[in-house]
């Protein structure tokens, strides 16, 4: 049996290599960036993981063997899943891949933001020293979350939030029941009441550009979006023009729309935006923990077992 890893980007890999090796399966490691880079590294494997690469109808047609991709990592929005679904080919991420990572990079954000810490250290840098440079602060209880999306992470980033004294709103297709410490609103009324905006949906058809002009007209002028789910999500030109505009006081972004920036792109003049470059999911742990458990992924899909997160489980399996 063979699978294939098209690209990532990992500095470390070899627990994966080893977990895949005992299993007696060969392994074969590219750094794919079109879906012809794809066809060719996948044209005779078993299993595939995947990371950015796209991963189109066509390259799965051109992988007759393929009984799964997996994604290293949580999004597969550059894996066309219904296709695969038609195809009998499992799809399947790391589920709880970095839960407790970006949970505490959107609330290094807003504690950021919060705080004043950027224009703080730019102040000090520059000679000054006054708490007047960063006016106005508040404090933090008492103030408002608006997460959009309940996922795993929104779920964690809740109770923390809850845990320093915010309030909690939150916008879910399906509301769950029995959530104390969080009040499910309407999209609209979470914009309009939120002091802090985390996006937390993954990028498909439905939500691509979701947070666009209207909703982020509907924010308080004093008000702080975080996206850490996709670029896509979020009209970033919409952004652009209302935080040039003074719409709104600030935006954290850890993923954009291109990745990675242009250099002349407009957002990166705005000193009212904190800009990351897609780290949010970054710790040693989890880095470990999200390679090794897609390689176990592959093991089990080639021996025939239900995989771990699949993210088609309805899908007949080939073969």
């Amino acid at each position: 049996m063979k699978a294939v890893i098209t690209d990532h980007h990992y500095h470390d890999i070899k627990s994966a290599e080893r977990v895949i090796a005992d299993a007696g399966i060969d392994l074969v490691i590219g750094q794919c960036h079109t879906e012809d880079d794809a066809i060719r590294l996948g044209r005779d494997a078993d299993a595939v993981i995947n990371q950015h690469c796209p991963i189109t109808d066509r390259v799965l047609a051109s992988w007759p063997l393929c009984r799964g991709v997996v994604h290293f990592g949580k999004g597969v929005d550059n894996i066309d899943v219904d296709a695969a679904t038609r195809r009998g080919i499992w799809v399947t991420n790391v589920r709880d891949a970095n839960w407790d990572e970006v949970s505490n990079h959107v609330l290094s954000l807003i504690l950021a933001w919060s705080r004043g810490l950027i224009a703080f250290d730019r102040s000090v840098r520059d000679g000054k020293w006054s708490y007047r440079l960063a006016i106005p602060r508040h404090r933090l209880a008492g103030q408002t979350l608006g997460i959009i999306g309940f996922g795993d992470i929104a779920r964690l980033l809740a109770s923390k939030a809850h845990a320093l004294g915010m309030k909690v709103l939150a916008y879910a297709r399906h509301p769950p029941e029995g959530i104390a410490h969080v009040t499910f609103v309407t999209l609209e009324d979470l914009m309009y009441r939120a002091d802090f905006v985390s996006v937390h949906v993954p990028l498909t058809r439905e939500t691509a550009g979701m947070i666009g002009a209207r909703e982020i007209a509907l924010m308080k002028p004093g008000a702080f979006l975080i996206n850490t789910a996709r670029g896509g999500v979020v009209d970033q030109m919409a952004l652009v023009e209302a935080l040039r505009a003074g719409r709104i006081a600030g935006a954290g972004l850890d993923v954009t729309d291109p990745e990675p920036l242009a250099m002349d792109d407009p957002i990166r003049e705005l000193d009212n935006v904190i800009l990351t470059p897609h780290v949010a999911w970054y710790s040693e742990e989890s880095r470990e923990h999200v390679t090794v458990e897609a390689a176990r992924e592959v093991v089990r899909i080639l021996r025939r077992q239900q995989p771990r997160s699949p993210v088609n489980p309805g899908v007949v399996p080939r073969g």
